[in-house]
C-alpha cells in the first residue's frame, strides 16, 4: 500500500513542478501586481491615477500627496513620478511598493529624500537593507534569465526522477552510485527537494528582479 502513495506523491510532484514552470512565467507576463498587498493595490490605482493628471496638466499636488501617504515623506517626488507615469506599471511603480520598505537613503529609511542637487539621487547612494545587519547598493545585473532557467531544469529534472522511479521496477540500477535510483522513497524525496528549491528561486528572482528594476529607475532619475 505504501508504495502507491509513493508513486501517487512523484505524480503530484511532477505536476507541481509543471505548474511552478507555468507560475513564473505568468508572474512575470500577467500576474505581477497579484504580490501586492490590498492596501498597496489601491496605493497602485491611486497614483497612477494622479501620475496621468500631474504629466498631463503639470499639477502635482494631489499627486505628491498622495505619494507621502504611499511611500512616506523622504521619498523624491520625480522618481515616484517617473514610476507611476509608466504605463507598464510592473517596470518601476509595482517594484517600488513592494520593496519600499527596505530601500535605505544615505542611511535612513524611505526612498530617496528630494533635494536639490537631483544627481545625489542615484543607484550609488540608495542601499538597500535585506537584513539588519546586510546592506547592499541596488544591483546593476539582470539575473532573471538565469533563475528561470534554474526552474525549469529543475522541473526537467523531477520529470526524468519520475521516469526513473518506474523504469526501475522493471530495470533495477546495479551500478552503485545510482542504486539509490531503485527506493522510490528515496526518489520521491529528491523530487520534493527539488520542487522546495525551485519554489525558494522563484521567491528570490521576484525580488532581485524589483531591486534591479529600482536600480534602472534610479539610473534614469539621476540622468
Amino acid at each position: 500500500m505504501l508504495i502507491y502513495i509513493v508513486f501517487f506523491m512523484i505524480f503530484v510532484g511532477v505536476t507541481a513542478a509543471l505548474y511552478q514552470v507555468y507560475e513564473i512565467h505568468y508572474n512575470i507576463n500577467v500576474g505581477n501586481d497579484k504580490k501586492l498587498s490590498k492596501a498597496d493595490k489601491s496605493h497602485l490605482k491611486v497614483l497612477s491615477d494622479q501620475a496621468k493628471i500631474a504629466t498631463q496638466t503639470h499639477a502635482r499636488s494631489d499627486f505628491d500627496q498622495a505619494a507621502v501617504d504611499a511611500l512616506g515623506p523622504n521619498l523624491d517626488r520625480d522618481i515616484a513620478l517617473k514610476a507611476f507615469a509608466e504605463e507598464e506599471k510592473g517596470a518601476y511603480a509595482i517594484p517600488l511598493l513592494r520593496r519600499k520598505a527596505r530601500l535605505r537613503f544615505n542611511g535612513e529609511g524611505g526612498v530617496a529624500k528630494s533635494s536639490v542637487n537631483k544627481s545625489s539621487a542615484n543607484i550609488i547612494s540608495v542601499k538597500v537593507r535585506h537584513w539588519p545587519f546586510w546592506k547592499t547598493t541596488l544591483p546593476r545585473v539582470d539575473i532573471r534569465a538565469a533563475l528561470i532557467t534554474l526552474v525549469i531544469l529543475n522541473c526537467f529534472l523531477v520529470q526524468l526522477l519520475a521516469a526513473m522511479s518506474v523504469y526501475t521496477l522493471g530495470y533495477p540500477m546495479s551500478t552503485p552510485w545510482l542504486a539509490w535510483l531503485n527506493d522510490p522513497m528515496a526518489v520521491m524525496l529528491l523530487i520534493y527537494a527539488l520542487i522546495f528549491t525551485s519554489l525558494l528561486i522563484s521567491a528570490f528572482d521576484r525580488y532581485m528582479h524589483d531591486l534591479y528594476q529600482l536600480g534602472k529607475l534610479f539610473q534614469k532619475k539621476a540622468v
